[in-house]
């Protein structure tokens, strides 16, 4: 956590204090719409996770107080889903396949920084502009599980014993609103007098391994079927029978790495006006 607060510190001194720093200041308004690529316990190895086509759309708000400098903030309304099959020990010796999936909405509203690294063109008018970025926001989720086309709730289900005060499991059902840390680039086109178009890749830092509520922690059958409902011991791992499970069958049911989301998207902006260094002091379209 500390890597992305200290680079928006370092970022935010630089735009306060950069000799090149000139230009018009201005608000922008805007629109974005793109892809919400979900990297997690569920999702395909390596990059194939970029094949789960998660849609999302947002506004934003962005302030341009000199050239090269850009503060923004964000509202991203999207959804992340993933189903993956794997082969499971059932319990007696022998492997089954079993399938897991998930989905969630996300909302997040998040402030994040730009720094300009050159222009194409006259920044003060028709440009194209290439850019780095970081941020912070706060992010809620709420992973569902399907069976024969009904959708619950996992985290009420405790399917990772959490709630059992024996230092093998979380004491507390985990949060669904989280803190996350952005980073990522873009490029901004000005057109014309008014409007700017762009498109941006960046990712997100969860600190969490429950977007899809599967983790890498080690469970025993038994302590989570009593702790749970057997629906909440389904979602846990299918593959066992709550009649016929051995009393200390353990298992794990995904990796020790967080899990991550990532935006992909375009962007279309109005310039809404400006003031000082020539400007009106007057909102104008």
């Amino acid at each position: 956590m500390k890597g992305p607060t200290l680079s928006c510190f370092i970022l935010a001194f630089a735009v306060l204090f950069s000799p090149v720093a000139t230009g018009q200041s201005y608000f922008e308004l805007g629109a974005m719409a793109g892809d919400m690529p979900y990297n997690g316990d569920l999702s395909d190895p390596g990059i194939k996770f970029l094949n789960d086509w998660n849609t999302f759309g947002g506004v934003y708000l962005r302030y341009r107080p000199v050239n090269r400098i850009g503060l923004r903030l964000n509202g991203v309304f999207g959804n992340i889903a993933a189903e993956r099959t794997t082969s499971v020990d059932s319990g007696n010796g022998q492997r089954v396949d079993i399938s897991r999936n998930f989905r969630s909405k996300i909302r997040e509203y998040s402030l994040a920084a730009e720094f300009d690294l050159f222009y194409l063109g006259d920044p003060d008018d028709r440009f194209v502009a290439p850019y780095v970025m970081a941020g912070i926001g706060r992010t809620t989720f709420n992973p569902e599980g399907e069976v024969d086309g009904v959708y619950y709730e996992l985290q009420p289900l405790k399917t990772e014993g959490q709630g059992i005060l024996t230092g093998q499991y979380d004491p507390a059902p985990y949060e669904l609103s989280i803190t996350t840390y952005h980073l990522g680039g873009g490029v901004r086109a000005k057109l014309g007098e008014r409007f700017v178009i762009g498109g941006e890749v960046s990712g997100r830092i969860t600190n969490t391994d429950y977007l899809d509520d599967v983790t890498g922690r080690r469970l025993v059958y038994q302590d989570v079927l009593q702790n749970t409902t057997t629906r909440g011991a389904f979602f846990s791992n299918p593959a066992l029978d709550p009649a016929e499970a051995p009393a200390d069958f353990s298992y794990v049911r995904g990796g020790a790495s967080d899990d991550f989301y990532f935006l992909i998207n375009l962007t279309l902006g109005i310039r809404l006006g400006g003031w000082g260094n020539g400007g009106s002091g007057c909102y104008s379209f």
